[in-house]
């Protein structure tokens, strides 16, 4: 049961140095200033110094004078490649930091950079600005740690020196046996380390009692038997009250007296969990974010179309329903998409936070799957039961109610395929502090050590092809984001616990209410052009803006839309953001050059990329994500228009 389960310690996280941080200067080497300003701004929504040049001969200057701690370096220059400069400052003797940047993804490339040096390589494309903070900080973790490493060294080489001295009163467990197993010797770090009292209570118990597996006694023993002496030798060990520890040790043997000392690094271990995890996310959202992008454009063209011909129904019910059916079969697609791309980021969820009971959320989320756990399940033969008697008041948290749903309803999911004959599923809510716990329990088969290793791991699944192997990695990400985490304990036929711990909210904020409002503006007036790479969408946009009575005209590259823009005058540019050889970026440089400058819309699948960084300075009036809905194009087009209209006025 949920309340008999012991409370796994708490994970710390990580941070960079202080020192670190506080030093911390990126240099960003970009030939491409606009670009170049938009990586500087989202840099410095982590807090670090950024500074930025845009030549290999500027770049070089600024590393030899000004030692930036990381280089963000472009791999094409005007004057040089990213090759040429590591080359320059190696004939100098420089040793620098540096992460390399291309615009297209090149592995002959990336093998060259990683060989001379490169921390990391980054492509321009897809959640590159998403993605670049979470790199820098990666690279800044690795620092301090090399440097902390460093650090520890020279001490344990002191240390050592005055080992006799301090060995009492050291950090380090030290401890002296015999191969019998009794202890000799044990200062208190060591009995610290086990939750005993005094070094004097651990002794009288013996070694063996502290070993989780005797196993890794026997392969000590061994071990030090053959070669006289192991250095970090890992194992699971059990302290007094029960729980485990992960320890490494390093010991010697002399004429049969083993002595050593014992590292705690349960925190180390849970990290570099956390660590693996988030580097499979990482890789993960990758693909994603291809996937959402191509997988969009398809939706848009769909939806579009629908949005079309059903406002061309006249009153025919029947063709209504219809087509309000596929517009929410696009919307489920689309969250799809948006959900798949959003629980791999390495960063807080875009969706909207507002306060929570988590209490109801999980009545919600049984109700939710009832269809499953009930209907189905009862069909075919099976009764399950949902006990909630455990569910208790707690305090609000911040969260997006539907991702917070997903994560009971796929561990639910979950259970009641461990449990094919029917069962129970316990439910608890508790706080400890200034965390929300929720714990959920089943009686079914329970897991291997094989498959809790992997149960959040992306496409890992154990029902063969009836399962995606994306629901728990989805709860992983969605946990994360919310800045939670989850643990489980399970055991091969006694069942499963799911422990999911959330912080408390430090405020209140509830679901926004708004007015649509009613905004009327004469659109013959007005010059719209369109610009989009996939003609259907074009197509559509153009469709659609006509009928609202705007004079459009629509192009299919960044190129066209450029020419376009030299030649004609316009009101409002609607444009995607990916497209081949001329990109939305381009076509925004070439907008904020004209001396009549017209309004600037994106339409994008990268949406979500976007949000973190300033419209304003990226000249851009809005961005509407695809699959576009079009009565929130419309009311947007028509806002934005008014706004260059009154504009108009004021500079008359």
């Amino acid at each position: 049961m949920v309340h008999n389960r012991q409370m796994v310690e708490k994970d710390q996280n990580s941070s960079v140095n202080n020192e670190l941080s506080e030093s911390s200067t990126v240099l960003v080497v970009e030939d491409d200033e606009g670009l170049s300003r938009l990586i500087k701004k989202s840099l410095e929504t982590i807090g670090v110094n950024v500074k930025a040049v845009h030549s290999g001969a500027e770049a070089i200057d600024f590393i030899v004078n000004h030692s930036p701690l990381i280089t963000l370096l472009d791999y094409r220059l005007p004057d040089m490649t990213a090759s040429q400069i590591v080359q320059d400052l190696k004939g100098r003797k420089i040793d620098f930091q540096f992460i390399v940047m291309t615009g297209h993804g090149d592995e002959r490339v990336a093998v060259e950079m990683m060989k001379a040096g490169a921390r990391d390589y980054i492509v321009k494309q897809g959640q590159f600005f998403e993605l670049l903070p979470s790199v820098i900080k990666w690279v800044f973790k690795e620092l301090a740690s090399e440097k902390e490493l460093i650090q520890a060294k020279k001490a344990l080489e002191i240390s050592e020196k005055k080992y006799r001295s301090i060995v009492d009163n050291a950090l380090v467990g030290v401890y002296k046996s015999n191969i019998d197993g009794d202890i000799l010797y044990a200062n208190c770090a060591l009995s610290n380390m086990f939750g005993y009292s005094s070094p004097e209570e651990m002794m009288s118990g013996g070694i063996l009692q502290i070993y989780k597996n005797k196993k890794d006694r026997s392969d000590l023993l061994n071990n030090l038997k053959k070669s006289g002496g192991v250095d970090e030798f890992e194992c699971e060990c059990v302290k007094k009250d029960g729980s485990g520890v992960d320890i490494i040790l390093t010991a010697t043997m002399d004429d049969n007296i083993i002595s050593g000392m014992m590292v705690n690094i349960t925190s180390r271990k849970r990290m570099e969990k956390i660590l693996i995890q988030s580097e499979k996310l990482r890789a993960m959202g990758v693909m994603a974010a291809g996937i959402a992008h191509d997988f969009n454009n398809v939706l848009a063209i769909i939806n579009g179309y629908t949005q079309l011909l059903e406002c061309s129904c006249d009153g025919n019910e029947e063709l209504l329903k219809g087509f309000r059916a596929i517009n929410k079969a696009v919307d489920d697609g689309s969250e799809t998409v948006r959900r798949l791309s959003e629980f791999t980021r390495m960063g807080k969820s875009t969706a909207k936070h507002i306060s929570l009971n988590m209490v109801e959320i999980i009545e919600q989320s049984i109700n939710f799957s009832k269809p499953k756990w009930k209907d189905v399940a009862q069909a075919g033969g099976a009764t399950y039961e949902m006990d909630t008697e455990g569910l208790s008041p707690v305090r609000a948290v911040l969260g997006n109610p539907p991702e917070l749903r997903e994560i009971v309803i796929n561990i639910i999911n979950n259970a009641i395929d461990a449990m094919p004959e029917g069962g129970r599923i316990t439910f608890q809510t508790w706080e400890k502090g200034d965390t929300v716990f929720i714990g959920i329990a089943d009686d079914g088969c329970g897991m291997s050590k094989e498959v809790q290793s992997k149960i959040f791991d992306p496409f890992y699944t154990t029902k063969g092809l009836e399962g995606s192997g994306l629901g728990m990695s989805v709860s992983y990400g969605i946990i994360g984001k919310h800045g939670g985490k989850i643990d489980l304990i399970s055991k091969e036929g006694k069942g499963t616990i799911f422990t999911i711990e959330f912080p408390v909210a430090t405020e209140e904020i509830l679901p926004e209410t708004s007015i649509e409002p009613v905004i009327d503006i004469q659109a013959e007036n007005y010059r719209i052009l369109v610009v989009d790479d996939v003609k259907e969408i074009s197509d559509l946009l153009h469709v659609f803006l006509s009928r609202q009575g705007y004079n459009v005209d629509s192009v299919e590259s960044g190129d066209a839309a450029i020419k376009m823009l030299e030649k004609e005058r316009y009101d409002l540019v609607i444009c995607d953001l990916g497209m081949p050889q001329v990109s939305g970026w381009d076509v925004i440089k070439v907008v904020e050059s004209l001396d009549k400058k017209p309004k600037i819309g994106l339409i994008t699948g990268w949406a979500d990329m976007l949000d973190s960084l300033n419209q304003d300075d990226m000249g851009i009036d809005f961005i509407i994500s695809k699959p576009i809905k079009y009565k929130k194009l419309s009311t947007t087009v028509k806002e934005t228009l008014l706004n260059e209209s009154q504009d108009r006025v004021q500079n008359t």
